[in-house]
């Protein structure tokens, strides 16, 4: 079956298009995960995640930031 210029520009589309739909999901992806957030980690294996929203979370946070700003190196 020989390969027509239609079927070539309908496969052009095609992958364009895919590459719109991949760029726009991973840029939904980057965005949702730079939010703060604490994650809890216990002894028998669950996991507890608090949000910038929570409260309780906040002070977490903010002994995070402490934390990392100590950890790294003075930038010039």
């Amino acid at each position: 079956m020989p390969v027509t210029r239609r079927n070539k520009l309908l496969a052009g589309l095609i992958v364009a298009a895919g590459s719109i739909a991949g760029a726009f999901y991973m840029r939904q992806q980057l965005q949702a995960d730079s939010c703060e957030r604490v994650n809890l980690y216990f002894a028998d294996g669950t996991l507890l995640e608090l949000g910038p929203e929570e409260v309780a979370a906040e002070e977490l946070l903010e002994q995070g930031r402490e934390l990392l700003a100590r950890a790294r190196p003075e930038r010039s």
